[in-house]
């Protein structure tokens, strides 16, 4: 009986481990969503052989842009596919607000995702904003430059990504705030973002307390496309103004700008202006 009762049990195990091989094996988990649109734009990027053959850019130096933004420039392959670029990043980046149970607002910096929209309670998350340029032809033989910006940071404390924000170009919620259309968030300017007015920046810090420091000035009107960049050195600097010996004359921002292309200038003039026009180049 003892025998019996073995070879039952044994034949039950057998026939529980080949159920057990024999079944369907669970599902594959799916990736859980990306919170982070830095990391989402990231993934939309090496996606595609096109778009990850280009080159991060806009590199601050300093606190805030340093923290929290990142730019990323590529050539599209025509202009089919940059108009396709953009709409799936603005979708990439609704789909993430949505995620982070926030909404868009496009201010005109750019769009910006916030929680608690239009109220007091208002919080930016990130901003998103893509735009594409036909300038620099001859460096993009197929289609135009197209260029990436995200701020972001999930890593430091509320207070701290909020004034950040808003010297990268956050706007708090009031009744005097002035919001864009998408379409006039998409047709932009492709330049870096100006920060706010008053802002008073560790790098405009800096500028004004090492003289003999290289620093840069980017201008742009309205009939000139690319705008240029002046650089030289810190003479003197009184009351906020900043005087510098500038030596060379740049076509475009050289902060976005694929190449380095010398205008013709002089071989000394002095230019004076706020500190705050100013930044740090090399």
């Amino acid at each position: 009986m003892y025998n019996t009762l073995f070879t039952r049990v044994s034949l039950a195990a057998v026939i529980a481990v080949l159920a057990g091989c024999s079944s369907t094996p669970p599902p594959v988990p799916k990736p859980a969503p990306d919170y982070s649109f830095k990391t989402a734009a990231k993934k939309f990027i090496n996606a595609d052989t096109v778009r990850s053959n280009g080159v991060v850019v806009d590199k601050g130096l300093f606190y805030p842009k340093e923290t929290f933004s990142y730019s990323y420039r590529y050539c599209s392959n025509s202009s089919q596919q940059a108009q396709q670029d953009i709409e799936q990043f603005n979708q990439l980046a609704a789909k993430t607000c949505k995620i982070n149970k926030g909404a868009m607002v496009n201010l005109d910096t750019g769009a910006w995702c916030v929680q608690h929209p239009n109220t007091d309670q208002e919080t930016p998350l990130f901003a998103a904003r893509i735009s594409s340029i036909d300038l620099w032809a001859d460096i993009c033989a197929n289609g135009p430059f197209v260029t990436m910006r995200i701020i972001e940071n999930r890593d430091i404390p509320q207070t701290a990504w909020v004034d950040g924000a808003k010297l990268l170009g956050y706007q708090p919620y009031s009744v005097h705030r002035r919001l864009m259309s998408t379409k006039a968030i998409e047709h932009l300017d492709d330049v870096t973002p100006a920060p706010a007015e008053e802002a008073w920046t560790e790098e405009t810090a800096f500028i004004t307390s090492h003289v003999g420091e290289t620093v840069c000035m980017y201008k742009k009107s309205k009939e000139d496309a690319y705008g240029v960049t002046y650089k030289g050195t810190i003479e003197s600097v009184k009351d906020g103004r900043v005087r510098v010996l500038a030596t060379r004359k740049i076509k475009g921002d050289v902060r976005i700008a694929p190449v380095s292309t010398p205008l013709p200038w002089h071989k000394k003039a002095f230019i004076e202006a706020d500190a705050k026009s100013w930044f740090i180049c090399h």
